[in-house]
């Protein structure tokens, strides 16, 4: 009772101690809060990185079909069709869906397309395979005509149609165009047929995967491999190429769409799709027709600009990304392609 009686007695000295440890409690609240905010931003810069790099490995995606086959067993939905593709990205692909759209307007898969998962294992693309079958079982497609769609585990889509009617007469009439890649609606053929260039005043386009370093205005062909909509390009299409094994100036070079009519570095106009547009119209059911493919002239020194562009680093190779901005079921789309490449060493470019 006498030391309660101390203690009572003894106000000033208590509020010290409960001031002293009231003190303390705020100094590790201050703490813990930091160390929340800390470990808060540590997350958040974890899922910004790993959103970055699965962008990257997005856009580092490059399926190429190169056919489609199905025999009489797989028409009446008790054998495979498959869907024959390339893998020429650095990494590997997994195909999660496969939908199938019959053009035909009758039958199945239509309005509303199929859709399929790959056979047990088949959609899964290692880097590097070449005819590479994706498998789908038990879809009768029978007699009909699909445009096909392939869906990656990162959200890319790749074109094809069955029958595979991708035919070399019809995408460059001087032969080639057999080598294509496509990230949604739009495909672009890089063969040495497809990929030209112009340099002073050429008006006949040459092989772009070996190029001078004067001024040039680039040929690009693509095709709409959409059947339900035409595409319009918009200003924002452009080039951009870094030299290998380049710091400093010329280390990037840049170049924007231009008018359809420019034909080389002295006559060449600035692209306004209000005045003279690339439209594709939409593809067939056999797949793109004449009205859906562009030669794309490239150079100009900004969107809605004209020019030409120069790689002015020379025996230098050029790694080479297309970015495509259009206009599809009337909204504003784009698509990246990667790694084409060439080389300005010409006219020796075979060393």
């Amino acid at each position: 009772m006498s030391l309660y009686r101390r203690v009572a007695r003894s106000k000033k000295g208590m509020s010290t101690v409960f001031g002293g440890l009231f003190f303390v409690i705020l100094i590790l609240m201050g703490f813990n809060v930091m160390l929340w905010g800390f470990v808060q931003w540590d997350a958040y810069n974890r899922v910004v990185a790993n959103m970055s790099q699965r962008d990257q490995q997005a856009v580092s995606e490059n399926i190429v079909p190169v056919n489609s086959t199905c025999n009489a067993s797989c028409k009446a939905g008790s054998g495979t069709l498959d869907i024959w593709v390339d893998n020429l990205g650095g990494s590997s692909v997994t195909i999660n869906t496969v939908y199938l759209f019959n053009v035909n307007g009758s039958g199945i898969c239509q309005p509303a397309p199929c859709i399929a998962s790959p056979a047990s294992g088949s959609g899964n693309i290692a880097a590097g395979s070449v005819n590479y079958p994706v498998q789908v079982n038990n879809v009768a497609i029978g007699s009909y005509s699909y445009h096909i769609i392939l869906a990656s585990s990162r959200g890319r889509l790749f074109s094809l149609f069955y029958p595979w009617r991708f035919n070399s007469l019809t995408i460059n009439q001087n032969g080639g165009g057999n080598f294509v890649t496509n990230i949604g609606p739009l495909a672009i053929y890089y063969d040495s047929k497809s990929f030209n260039y112009t340099s002073g005043s050429q008006t006949t386009s040459q092989s772009a995967f070996c190029m001078p370093t004067s001024s040039v205005v680039l040929w690009l062909r693509i095709a709409n491999t959409s059947t339900n909509s035409s595409v319009t390009l918009l200003t924002q299409t452009g080039l951009q190429a870094q030299a290998y094994g380049v710091n400093g100036f010329g280390q990037f070079v840049h170049a924007w769409i231009l008018d359809p009519a420019s034909v080389n570095p002295t006559t060449n106009f600035a692209y306004s799709r209000f005045g003279n547009p690339y439209v594709l119209a939409p593809a067939g059911p056999n797949g793109p027709g004449p009205s859906s493919f562009a030669i794309v002239k490239i150079g100009g020194s900004g969107p809605g600009s004209a020019g030409s562009v120069a790689f002015t680093n020379g025996g230098v190779s050029w790694i080479t990304f297309i970015g495509l901005y259009y206009l599809y079921n009337n909204q504003p789309q784009g698509q990246t392609i990667p790694f084409m490449d060439f080389v300005t060493s010409s006219p020796n470019c075979n060393t």
